[in-house]
């Protein structure tokens, strides 16, 4: 037989090329140490060596792709850390949430923090500082830390509103209090936020102020233009004056947007600018989802996940609830995120997440409600006919298709008013009006040029010089003027 001899050199090269060659076997893509110096190289903008060491990690793992986009292969934040930040900010550990920002900037240079998450932080810390004011009764530094955070005066909040004005009557500055009234009634739309405004303002008001305020009300919501002057006369006759019941036929608009995403504001009203009728003005308002924090109905004993994803939600934290609801399966749990995601302004995700939620709902009710939700995630999206579809083949709960309603005539309406159908753009907002009883000032103004578009002077004039006498702004005395040319 023959002896074949291999010198230790070579014997050496075999090992070698053994261990190279087999490497791959063990591990088929770059582990995250494997990635660091191509990290750096990235960080440094040092192309010839990120082309080396490209190519050193391909000869290592054959199978690893290289990124289209090089920055993907930057160390992102683990969701830990994130959620740790998060649970900071909910235990008031304001600073101990600033250090672990700070660190996790410092470990990971290319992270910074959302705008979300800082907004988050500043307004849980402002919220803190408030309240404890208002519990000392340091009158000046909580009217001043209210006025410095208008955050902390949404609708959604409006109790701060009441505390604030509580401050104001606490240092013997009535008329100060008086207008945080009037801010909070002309910018919020809820009938019980409104109640209950006028209530607390009759402790500091005049019968003329309170009259003014009750006005205010009304002209904010018609539709419970009822209740609020049987709540205006039990108030004036509390402090023996007679009881007066507004005059019949008074319609106002209710502002844009929905209570829960206005601020309220404490000193003027803003004004909008006034559409020239030769301009076709864009008057699309925005549809905006209900601040709905879970379903209608849950499922019985819902997940700890799921639990934790509605607290956040409650918070109004939705960037929290969609870190929590991130891998979600289950029907009710993605049912959770898609509110989530519609109330962040992230309507397609919303659409997808209400999709999956509403074929795997745990009840009726559940689906239902996810239903619901992927049609406004569509008007959201502008895709009205497609809403409309959902719409018509879905049993909604009254107020469910009432709302939905309301935004596919809205939204169709001013679709024709672009196109320059401006006869169908009056239908639709006049069908509009009847079913909701209420007309918004914007669609209202839009509706005045529509009769002025076509050729209708006497309804435009009679339109612009109803809204001119329920608030006079220069949109409104603008329109007046056009109409009367």
């Amino acid at each position: 037989m023959r002896r074949i001899r291999l010198s230790v050199a070579r014997i050496a090269l075999i090992c070698l090329a053994h261990t190279f060659w087999a490497a791959p076997l063990l591990a088929q893509t770059p582990t995250d140490a494997d990635l660091e110096a191509l990290r750096f190289y990235i960080g440094e903008d040092n192309e010839q060596a990120i082309r080396s060491e490209i190519r050193r990690l391909q000869l290592r793992y054959p199978d690893w792709t290289v990124p289209e986009d090089l920055t993907n292969v930057r160390r992102s934040v683990p969701s830990e850390t994130i959620n740790t930040i998060y649970d900071q900010i909910a235990t008031a550990d304001y600073d101990g949430a600033r250090r672990t920002i700070e660190q996790t900037s410092q470990a990971y240079p290319d992270w910074s923090p959302s705008a979300q998450m800082l907004e988050t932080l500043a307004l849980s810390e402002a919220q803190t500082r408030f309240t404890e004011a208002v519990d000392a009764e340091e009158h000046t530094t909580a009217i001043r830390i209210a006025r410095s955070n208008p955050s902390l005066l949404r609708c959604e909040r409006v109790n701060n509103a009441w505390l604030m004005a509580e401050q104001y009557q606490a240092l013997d500055q009535n008329d100060a209090a008086i207008e945080v009234y009037r801010g909070t009634i002309r910018s919020c739309i809820d009938p019980d936020i409104l109640v209950a405004t006028l209530e607390k303002s009759a402790a500091v008001a005049s019968l003329a102020q309170l009259a003014d305020l009750a006005n205010s009300a009304r002209e904010q919501v018609p539709g419970a233009a009822e209740r609020l002057s049987t709540v205006e006369d039990r108030l004036r006759a509390g402090i023996q004056a007679e009881g007066r019941m507004p005059s019949s036929g008074a319609r106002t608009s209710v502002p844009n947007g929905s209570a829960p995403q206005t601020s309220i504001e404490v000193e003027s009203v803003p004004t909008p600018t006034a559409p020239q009728a030769s301009l076709r003005p864009s008057m699309r308002p925005q549809a905006l989802a209900p601040r709905r924090t879970a379903p209608l109905t849950r499922a019985p004993a819902p997940s700890a996940g799921l639990s934790e994803a509605q607290r956040a939600a409650d918070r109004g934290d939705w960037a929290r609830c969609l870190a929590l609801t991130a891998n979600a399966q289950d029907g009710a749990t993605l049912s959770q995120r898609g509110w989530c995601a519609l109330n962040s302004n992230r309507p397609m995700e919303a659409l997808s997440d209400f999709q999956n939620a509403a074929s795997r709902a745990p009840t009726e009710q559940n689906r239902l409600d996810s239903t619901y939700g992927m049609a406004l995630a569509m008007l959201r999206l502008s895709m009205v006919d497609q809403a409309a579809a959902v719409a018509a083949r879905t049993h909604f709960a009254p107020p469910q298709r009432l709302e939905i309603e309301r935004q596919i005539l809205d939204n169709r309406g001013v679709d024709a008013y672009e196109r320059r159908d401006y006869r169908r753009a009056i239908a639709y907002f006049n069908e509009l009006e009847r079913i909701t009883g209420v007309m918004r000032r914007d669609i209202a103004l839009l509706r005045g040029y529509a009769y002025l578009n076509s050729g209708q002077k006497t309804a435009a004039r009679a339109e612009f010089q109803r809204l001119h006498d329920q608030m006079a702004t220069p949109a409104s005395r603008n329109a007046l003027s056009e109409a009367m040319r």
